[in-house]
């Protein structure tokens, strides 16, 4: 005998985005390791080994930050966690771009990942992300 089951809630507008910018900044990894590829392509390549390194490890990181962007829309809990330790690492090097003066550099970086850390903590979100594992939450 089947349960009737409570709706399925709605997928909040700021989860959306916070999804948004976790795509674009693994879409910013997925360019950097391109960037490294291309490096090793060129004339003269400094180090073959440190640029595989990187663009092994870019590309992995970026994969991570897709998974998480997903599994925020799913209303899963676990992606919040990983999802605020890069945030707050960008808005550390963003602090070091601006320190440096590369203003437009730590802007791009500063503004999405601030976006991203308050997000994080808004009750919508932390209301739509509460499910383990198990059945579907909305697709």
């Amino acid at each position: 005998m089947s349960t009737p089951q409570d709706p399925l809630p709605r997928r909040p507008a700021s989860v959306v985005v916070l999804a948004l910018v976790l795509l674009g900044e693994a879409l910013a990894l997925a360019a950097l390791a391109l960037g490294y590829i291309l490096s090793l392509l060129g004339p003269d390549p400094l180090s073959v080994g440190g640029a595989v390194f990187m663009i092994v490890f870019l590309l992995l990181l970026a994969a991570g930050v897709l998974a998480a962007a997903r599994g925020l829309l799913g209303g899963y809990r676990w992606p919040r966690t990983p999802s605020l330790v890069l945030q707050i690492f960008l808005v550390i090097f963003s602090v070091s771009f601006l320190s440096a003066g590369a203003v437009a550099a730590g802007i791009v970086v500063f503004v999405p990942a601030g976006t991203a850390l308050v997000l994080l903590f808004t009750q919508p979100v932390v209301a739509f992300t509460v499910r383990n594992t198990g059945e579907s939450r909305i697709h």
